[in-house]
């Protein structure tokens, strides 16, 4: 593959011998990339506070000469979201919704999508629009949509009873089943249940139907701060089968 530019978003770095950097970035128009930084550790100059977990840039790459990873060449600033950094909770979260991503987007398949939620979201973040909690509760919402792993919130999974016409304020949230359960179609306890209100659920179709930039300026009660977060990291680690290490870090801050 020959040398191309785009913008990209920084989403790991690793450390490769004594001088360089294998950095991964989520590209517009290539999807995830992994790329070489030649001399990035030995040289105060190259790439000098570019690097950065969370920063978007504009990268040029070249091909290697053996055929392997490629090279990069060049990059510029376009927005440092130095504000993520600053704070420790904004940099969990990030950190957080950039592990779903480096583990989800294929290598070189384009995700205009996520690639546009994920910038809003650092944006949002970085600005502090919506709050740490509020906007991971927006991003996962969003993803979920976007990958195809929705949960079922307009009505019962079980008997199909729209959200609208379930006449108690509380309704079942089922990872098993896969969204919301009447209180007549649950019987029994599980592990996989949580109870959360109706109010809640309908905010969560409202954000999955909209983009990251109409919803900025979303206003969520405490009650459904503490429910949406709850089912959505719940639900994230269901399905993808494994609990995000960032995810454990966060939890554990949080219950200090």
């Amino acid at each position: 593959m020959s040398g191309f530019s785009t913008p990209a978003i920084l989403l790991r770095r690793i450390d490769h011998g004594d001088y360089d950097l294998i950095v991964v970035f989520l590209t517009l128009e290539k999807g995830k990339i992994s790329v070489i930084a030649k001399n990035a550790k030995k040289s105060r100059k190259r790439f000098s506070g570019l690097l950065e977990p969370f920063t978007a840039l504009e990268l040029v790459c070249g091909p290697s000469r053996s055929g392997g990873m490629h090279i990069l060449k060049e990059a510029s600033m376009e927005s440092p979201f130095a504000g993520i950094r600053a704070d420790v909770y904004k940099t969990l979260y990030a950190g957080y919704w950039a592990e779903l991503i480096n583990g989800w987007v294929e290598d070189w398949k384009p995700q205009p999508r996520i690639y546009r939620l994920l910038y809003d979201a650092f944006s949002a973040l970085d600005l502090g629009i919506a709050g740490p909690a509020e906007s991971s509760i927006i991003f996962q919402i969003r993803f979920l949509s976007i990958a195809g792993y929705s949960p079922k919130l307009d009505s019962c999974c079980k008997c199909g009873i729209l959200l609208d016409r379930i006449p108690a304020g509380e309704v079942i949230f089922d990872l098993e089943k896969g969204g919301i359960v009447c209180n007549g179609c649950t019987a029994g306890e599980s592990r996989t249940r949580l109870r959360i209100s109706k109010g809640t659920v309908k905010q969560l179709c409202w954000i999955r139907e909209n983009e990251f930039n109409k919803l900025k300026r979303l206003r969520f009660t405490q009650k459904s701060v503490m429910e949406a977060q709850a089912a959505m990291e719940a639900f994230v680690p269901y399905y993808l089968g494994r609990m995000p290490r960032s995810l454990k870090v966060l939890e554990q801050m949080r219950r200090r």
